[in-house]
């Protein structure tokens, strides 16, 4: 039985089709190729040279695409282009035949040659666009809540660096690189906006504040930062609050923050309490940030249940206190304190938008194993590009069918089979 391929872009319909036309859809592509070849100056196309600097990243981008390594991408794009061209292949004397894109070993060749900071610089560019396009198309409110968290990759390699750092947690390796990420979220559209690689001693605090400060500089106003217990840090907090950004992190078990659990399940103590977190005495300068601590109940709890059943002895006090978790915000409450609790705490949950955007940057294919940091770089960079794009194609597709009365589901791999689509057609 033969199979006919559907493609996605034909299910949309006929006034959505030119939304998604290949210079749209596509022109995130053409932007990255223009900052790549801004940051390779020294490159010039030696002469008789068959391809630019265009045609090794198009096998590049191709393989993120797919999800393929760059040797599958190369030899399939080979095979494409050669079968759309006319008359026989050409075949030299030693028995190669003529390709039509450049090979792998080529395309790493130049990967090689563009250094983190370009890296960096280029990312930076690529993801300010992005963002910047959601704004233009009002996808997103110049007020953004952002979310920054850590993650690991593995690492197979000998290097012994400051780059590479030891972890208990790794399949088959006890190496990673550590990258520090950075995402936005506002009106329901999550976004991948930035990325740094981590080094051993390296202080996070100057980077996520530079950050912050380079997002303001784009034009976005701070609204919540949500970060995880790992960034419990009294400067981080204040720094923060000196950007007009209020914070949203989990409280660490602390002697005092059990007191004032069990002080509010024998009555004495409200759920709300204000509390004041300080760094370590004796560095070069102090800091203090008041804050206010959150008493919420886990899933399948509420708060007054819990108490009432520590009261009648349905719970030991050590019980009831697992049953409470607390969250810390900097900001100050509003209306009825009991609904403003519930509600700040049910909030931080969309943390969990970034640990999930993370796994979709894993499902676009494997992970590279380049001992290259510069190679890692560009791959996560790209992963990041299409992440945003399906984000924000989804997005516009909702919003155009919310006016309609239409719904239209726009998945990862949609997004990417109609990438590749219109990738193989430009």
């Amino acid at each position: 039985m033969r199979i006919t391929y559907i493609s996605p872009l034909s299910d949309l319909e006929a006034e959505l089709k030119p939304l998604f036309s290949n210079e749209y859809m596509l022109a995130f592509f053409k932007y990255f190729c223009i900052e790549i070849e801004s940051q390779i100056w020294w490159w010039r196309k030696a002469k008789n040279a068959r391809y630019d600097a265009e045609d090794f990243l198009r096998v590049f981008f191709y393989s993120e695409i797919t999800g393929r390594s760059i040797d599958s991408a190369s030899e399939r794009l080979n095979k494409y282009f050669l079968n759309k061209k006319k008359g026989k292949q050409k075949e030299y004397a030693d028995g190669r035949k003529k390709r039509e894109v450049p090979h792998q070993t080529d395309v790493n060749k130049l990967l090689r040659r563009i250094g983190l900071e370009k890296a960096r610089a280029i990312l930076r560019t690529c993801l300010d666009r992005q963002l910047l396009e959601a704004l233009q198309l009002n996808l997103l409110s110049r007020k953004v809540n952002v979310l920054i968290d850590f993650t690991e990759h593995s690492y197979y390699g000998k290097r012994r660096d400051k780059m590479i750092k030891g972890t208990n947690r790794g399949k088959g390796t006890n190496k990673m690189r550590h990258y520090l990420g950075f995402s936005i979220l506002s009106r329901g559209l999550h976004l991948f906006a930035g990325l740094e690689q981590m080094a051993k001693g390296q202080s996070k605090i100057p980077v996520i504040i530079k950050f912050l400060e380079h997002l303001i500089d784009l034009g976005f106003e701070l609204n919540c930062v949500m970060i995880d217990r790992e960034f419990y840090q009294a400067e981080l907090l204040t720094e923060i609050k000196i950007l007009n950004g209020d914070v949203l992190i989990p409280s660490k078990s602390y002697k005092k923050i059990n007191v004032m659990i069990e002080e509010y399940l024998k009555g004495t103590g409200k759920r709300i309490r204000k509390y004041t977190i300080s760094s370590a005495p004796g560095g070069a300068k102090q800091f203090f940030q008041e804050v206010y601590l959150l008493l919420k109940a886990k899933k399948g709890h509420s708060l007054s249940s819990v108490k009432q059943d520590f009261k009648k002895g349905k719970l030991t006090l050590d019980d009831a206190k697992k049953l409470i978790y607390t969250v810390m915000t900097t900001q100050r409450p509003r209306g009825d304190t009991s609904s403003w609790t519930s509600r700040t705490s049910q909030f931080y949950k969309k943390r969990w938008f970034i640990e999930t955007g993370f796994s979709d940057l894993n499902r676009m294919g494997h992970r590279w194993k380049s001992k290259y940091d510069n190679t890692r770089y560009l791959d996560m960079l790209v992963r990041m590009l299409l992440y945003n794009s399906w984000k924000i194609n989804k997005a516009y597709l909702q919003k155009l069918n919310k006016k309609a009365g239409k719904t239209q589901k726009w998945t990862l791999q949609s997004n990417q089979d109609a990438l590749e689509e219109l990738f193989l057609e430009a």
